[in-house]
């Protein structure tokens, strides 16, 4: 019962994202863009006409249901999780924080390359030029990738990769709950001292007063001369 809201919110999320790179790709089949992702781009979610003071791109929305998709997703997911042994779960750790380090380095070359050809190329014809309109064609790509299609999709990983770094740390805090382990009370060093003091002989306090006290007690007699 636990899981069911969290997938009901999950599917829904993906079905919404689906929808949306769905809907614009078959919309482009007729007139193909010459730069990849630039049809969900140049286009806003709902129209202007119809909302001319909320809307957005439809590769922005894609981002924000896919970031639900995955997060609701691995809330739904978690029972599973709990039960991964420990190398299971270290193994996924190192993989989705190589795949955040991917994510973050196409990010930052992403807005350098943007903000060098926004300068270099602004040569529309109303400067200053949009920046939906900057593309990549390296490495000699058949076809140049739009830089905020592209950006946003790398963000959108780099998102992912984190929320999932943090959910996999809460799985491993909530198993630390589960099964504690005893710490000891001492340390090594401590338990020695311990040792060393118990077995050493105690002397008694009063075995020196009862020698005293009997040497006191013996009656001296007169020597022969």
């Amino acid at each position: 019962m636990e899981r069911r809201p969290w997938s009901i919110l999950s599917w829904g999320s993906g079905i919404v994202a689906m929808a949306f790179i769905g809907y614009y790709g078959i919309l482009s089949l007729g007139n193909p863009p010459t730069v990849i992702g630039q049809q969900f781009v140049l286009t806003e979610f709902p129209p202007q006409s119809i909302s001319p003071w909320f809307f957005a791109k439809p590769i922005t929305w894609f981002c924000y249901a896919s970031f639900l998709y995955w997060s609701f997703g691995l809330e739904a997911q978690k029972i599973h999780f709990l039960r991964f042994s420990d190398r299971t779960r270290r193994l996924l750790f190192v993989a989705t924080a190589v795949i955040a380090f991917g994510a973050l380095y196409e990010i930052f070359f992403n807005f350098m390359l943007w903000s060098a050809l926004e300068v270099l190329a602004n040569n529309c014809a109303n400067p200053p030029c949009s920046p939906d309109f900057a593309s990549n064609p390296w490495p000699n790509l058949r076809s140049p990738l739009s830089l905020t299609f592209s950006t946003k999709v790398v963000t959108l990983i780099f998102a992912m990769a984190m929320y999932s770094l943090y959910f996999l740390h809460r799985v491993d805090k909530e198993i630390e709950k589960r099964n504690p382990t005893l710490s000891p009370t001492f340390s090594r060093q401590e338990s020695y001292g311990i040792d060393t003091i118990r077995n050493m002989p105690i002397t008694r306090s009063y075995s020196f007063a009862f020698t005293t006290q009997a040497l006191d007690s013996v009656t001296e007699y007169p020597q022969p001369t």
